[in-house]
């Protein structure tokens, strides 16, 4: 009896290993594979090893007057994603400068032919701002094809297959301004 206990211990420490793991991303080594898009011929960002949040972190600054960079999301985050559905997306995410503020379209998760966009009411702060949002369709998501809001179905559509994780890198309608991002995590616990 004692050997099919530990057995079973063993079984469900396993199984409990097998669970999927949330793309998480601190930086504290590395870029880790992000990238920029809308930013010129920029398209990787400048790793910093001190200044985030706690230590690493990855920045751009911007080269294309016209348009606004986001960051990209490495493979490592992107196909099945169900299990994320109803955990939040977390990252913090600051700026250099806070005149001619622009925002709109801060977060986007693609897949499966939809976009959802999550935008927040203010931009980022010069010191580290904390942001949040759930993989749920009460959270605030819009689907760009519509212009409405998204659905749970809709998150969960998007979910079953990312093909694109971006987070919004420019919030100011001028030239060199720079964004940092740090401590990004998809599927945190609530």
């Amino acid at each position: 009896m004692r050997r099919l206990g530990f057995l079973l211990l063993i079984i469900i420490a396993l199984g409990c290993s097998c669970a999927p793991s949330s793309p998480t991303s601190l930086f504290e080594g590395d870029d880790e594979g992000w990238l920029i898009s809308g930013n010129g011929d920029e398209t990787r960002p400048a790793y910093r090893a001190t200044g985030g949040t706690p230590n690493g972190n990855i920045c751009a600054t911007d080269a294309d007057p016209v348009g606004f960079f986001s960051f990209v999301a490495p493979p490592s985050y992107l196909g099945p994603r169900l299990e994320a559905e109803g955990l939040l997306i977390t990252f913090n995410v600051r700026i250099n400068q806070q005149f001619n503020l622009q925002h709109g379209r801060d977060v986007v998760i693609s897949g499966n032919g939809l976009s959802l966009s999550k935008s927040y009411p203010t931009a980022p702060a010069m010191e580290w701002t904390a942001r949040r949002v759930s993989l749920d369709g009460s959270s605030g998501w819009i689907v760009d094809e519509s212009g409405l809001p998204a659905t749970d179905e809709d998150v969960r559509s998007v979910l079953r297959d990312l093909t694109s994780f971006r987070i919004r890198g420019e919030f100011v309608d001028g030239p060199k301004d720079t964004a940092c991002l740090d401590s990004v995590h998809f599927g945190a616990q609530r």
